[in-house]
């Protein structure tokens, strides 16, 4: 039986760095032949928000038995509280059933890891709902109360236009000390470059480049065409702009086998992790700041 060692994964202003560990930990997983598979979590004792979010989408989504072990009872009590064993999942829920649930979780500083069903109501609902939840545990004022109900509703509904995924994927952090949200959404589609390939669009751009493939959706180049109006993928890159450049917060895309960073400071760049390695989808990490620098209007942003 494989064993797989649990990095401790600490704060990082690099956004995306927690990948770095993501990576490893799935190449480890997946490279033995063993069906079952325990992830050692000894001497563990904190876990980045970018980093559980990814790992419990991971393994939910895994073929293999993996079981945790040797995990403090402080940080059991935290993935216990988290739904990192099992997600919270919303299929068709009534808009009252599911704010009922996400109530409990006004006065925490986190939203349970959970997923939904990809529909045009429940979507919609679910993005209000969580939105709602997340102004109130981090008092965020107005001025940033509307670029977050956009990030939630352009992101969401990109994972249903594109991404073919049958589920969404939610978790968010309040992190008092650094004044920001973490926020991961994530779906288990066809990746942006499947997107492209799918519909056949922007293949001689792209030439074989996963990474130009992000490059071309961050940039507003849609898979979605629409006859007789706008060729609309603006989503992902005003999104992108108005968290970094209006906000001065940060952006991290990975998708399939390539990954886009975005950060104030002039850091904006696109790569392939490896030929080797694949994650199964599209995961978006946002890390959003709670107080708008002054001057800032997200009108200024919108195309």
């Amino acid at each position: 039986m494989q064993r797989v060692p649990i990095p401790n994964v600490r704060q990082d202003e690099r956004i995306g760095s927690s990948f770095n560990h993501i990576i490893q930990v799935v190449d480890l997983t997946e490279r033995t032949d063993d069906n079952t598979v325990v992830w050692d979590f000894s001497g563990v004792s904190f876990l980045h928000p970018f980093f559980l979010a990814p790992l419990a989408i991971y393994r939910q989504q895994s073929t293999k038995e993996i079981r945790c072990e040797n995990i403090s009872l402080e940080m059991q009590s935290y993935l216990n509280n988290i739904y990192f064993d099992r997600m919270l999942h919303f299929e068709k829920a009534p808009k009252e059933a599911a704010e009922h649930v996400m109530e409990h979780y006004a006065e925490r500083s986190y939203t349970p890891l959970c997923s939904f069903a990809m529909n045009d109501e429940n979507k919609d609902a679910f993005s209000s709902i969580v939105r709602n939840i997340i102004v109130r545990q981090a008092r965020v004022g107005t001025a940033v109360t509307t670029p977050l109900s956009y990030f939630l509703s352009e992101l969401v509904d990109n994972i249903y236009e594109h991404s073919g995924s049958p589920d969404g994927y939610l978790f968010s952090q309040y992190l008092d000390r650094e004044g920001c949200i973490d926020l991961c959404i994530a779906d288990n589609g066809i990746t942006i470059p499947g997107s492209y390939a799918k519909t056949g669009l922007f293949q001689q751009e792209i030439d074989g480049d996963p990474a130009e493939a992000l490059r071309l959706a961050n940039e507003g180049r849609s898979t979605k065409n629409r006859p007789g109006a706008e060729n609309r993928g603006y989503g992902i890159s005003t999104s992108r702009r108005m968290l970094v450049e209006g906000l001065g917060g940060s952006f991290f895309m990975l998708s399939g086998s390539a990954f886009h960073r975005y950060e104030r400071h002039g850091l904006n760049y696109y790569a392939n992790v490896s030929r080797f390695f694949h994650w199964p989808g599209t995961i978006i990490l946002l890390r959003i700041p709670i107080v708008a620098p002054q001057g800032f209007s997200y009108i200024d942003y919108l195309e």
